[in-house]
C-alpha cells in the first residue's frame, strides 16, 4: 500500500466512513501499521472515523489493537497520535445508545491505556455524537 513511501513519509491522515460499528471501526489499519513498523519516519498518525446510520451500535475491543500496535518498539519518530470518532444515531436514541456513547467517553482508559499514560506520545482523542 505505501511501501514505497514509508521512508519519508512523516504524517498519515486517514478518514473512514463507516455503515455500521458491528465491525472494526478501523478496518485493515493496525494490521497495515504493523507492516510499517521499523521501516519509518512517522511523526504524527491522525484518524477520522465517522459511523452513520447508527440504530443500535455497540462498542467491542477492535479499537485496543491499535493501542498496542503503535505503543510497540520501531515507532521511533511517532510524537502524535489523534482519534476521532463521530456517530451519526439514527433519529430515535435507544438504551443501546446510551450505552455506546457512555462507553465511547470511556475509550481512552479501557481500549488506549498505553497511550493515555504515555509520556512520550501525545495522544488526542475526541467523541462527537450527533442525532
Amino acid at each position: 500500500m505505501l511501501r514505497p513511501s514509508t521512508q519519508t513519509l512523516r504524517h498519515i491522515d486517514v478518514v473512514l466512513l463507516v455503515s455500521d460499528i458491528t465491525v472494526d471501526p478501523l478496518l485493515i489499519i493496525p494490521s497495515k501499521l504493523v507492516d510499517m513498523r521499523t521501516k519509518n519516519i512517522i511523526e504524527s498518525i491522525t484518524i477520522k472515523v465517522s459511523v452513520i446510520r447508527c440504530a443500535d451500535c455497540r462498542q467491542g475491543d477492535d479499537l485496543g489493537t491499535l493501542d498496542e500496535v503503535l505503543m510497540r518498539s520501531g515507532w521511533f519518530a511517532l510524537k502524535h497520535v489523534s482519534l476521532t470518532i463521530e456517530i451519526y444515531y439514527d433519529s430515535r436514541r435507544t438504551s443501546n445508545n446510551l450505552k455506546l456513547e457512555v462507553a465511547l467517553r470511556k475509550l481512552p482508559q479501557t481500549q488506549f491505556p498505553l497511550h493515555s499514560t504515555s509520556r512520550s506520545i501525545s495522544f488526542k482523542f475526541e467523541v462527537y455524537i450527533t442525532p
